[in-house]
């Protein structure tokens, strides 16, 4: 009997159309001889399912679908949504209230490593390089924070803590493009990174748990034609350039890797999780985890899949069983 697996995309931020094309990806790639795969799509209050050549609403109260006289219950729920409610621990928190299994990290290690600077400070803790930061709260004026700045220098980087694809992120050259830059990222969320800017290459190494192992899998190299990674060079091909494997010394991938594992162990990360940093010749500097990556044909972590050749469709299906397995 096939299970009712919900993949659940959509979501509140800037990574919405990016959401929408990997829970199409992932739905398309489910293994239809064991799980029958219901799309819902989820916007503000809105919670939806075209099921039966009808849209159908979510029933929040536990989670089901209602389609003429059948009540739909999932056996499990794949999160593909980007950013605010799926990567930041809201909607794992919901599935935890109704006792439904569910993909990747849970609630807590969810929030925490959304927020950039909560995420940075436990990372650094674990001997892992970090660039010097300051962080602002909006509802918070703190002077000395503020004063702290200048021995950051120029250039630095201007982020929300909360938010991904680099929404709201400025690249500050100078000390009069900064007040400017930080007001921006206000907009976004109510803490704000002030981070050092560390020269070096880009690189990127997705993780996952097979066979009850924490597995590394490719290093890949990001090369913006931009100041920056921002959101228009992550999705418009002609801006950046994502190689895989990246072309960078045995030992330096070899360390991003295991630094990799390290973290999503010792964070308790589970699904797929993407590590990024930055690397030049004084070491590696973690800038952040992805516990949700871009899961479309040409994101970066189904490339280092296929670069390995590894089956999408055998890992989600890993993914699934261990979710309902850890129940």
């Amino acid at each position: 009997m096939r299970k009712n697996i919900a993949v659940i995309t959509g979501g509140n931020s800037g990574e919405y159309e990016i959401s929408i094309q990997s829970g199409n990806n992932i739905a398309a790639s489910l293994d239809s001889n064991r799980y029958q795969v219901y799309l819902i799509h989820l916007r503000g209050k809105d919670w939806t399912c075209f099921h039966n050549n009808k849209t159908c609403p979510i029933d929040k109260n536990d989670f089901s679908l209602t389609s003429g006289n059948e009540k739909i219950v999932f056996d499990c729920v794949f999160i593909a949504i980007h950013g605010n409610p799926g990567e930041d621990g809201k909607l794992q928190g919901y599935f935890d209230m109704l006792d439904i299994p569910y993909t990747g990290c849970n609630a807590g290690v969810s929030a925490l490593t959304f927020n950039k600077d909560f995420c940075n400070r436990v990372v650094a803790s674990y001997g892992v390089k970090i660039a010097p930061s300051v962080s602002l709260f909006k509802e918070y004026v703190d002077e000395k924070a503020l004063l702290s700045i200048h021995k950051i220098g120029f250039p630095c980087f201007v982020k929300p803590c909360n938010s991904g694809s680099s929404v709201g992120i400025s690249k500050v050259n100078r000390q009069e493009e900064l007040s400017a830059a930080i007001k921006m990222a206000f907009q976004y969320d109510c803490q704000v990174l002030v981070e050092q800017f560390i020269p070096g290459r880009e690189i990127t190494c997705g993780v996952v748990r097979l066979n009850n192992k924490v597995q590394a899998l490719a290093v890949s190299e990001i090369i913006s034609k931009k100041a920056f990674f921002d959101y228009e060079a992550k999705y418009n091909p002609d801006l950046a350039s994502e190689i895989t494997p990246a072309e960078i010394p045995l030992e330096t991938e070899l360390t991003c890797k295991q630094t990799s594992e390290k973290i999503y162990a010792l964070l308790g990360c589970k699904g797929i999780c993407r590590f990024d940093y930055i690397y030049n010749d004084t070491g590696l500097y973690f800038i952040e985890v992805n516990t949700i990556p871009g899961q479309t044909n040409v994101s970066i972590v189904p490339k280092q899949l296929r670069y390995l050749g590894l089956d999408f469709t055998d890992l989600c299906s890993s993914l699934i069983e261990e979710a309902i397995a850890g129940r």
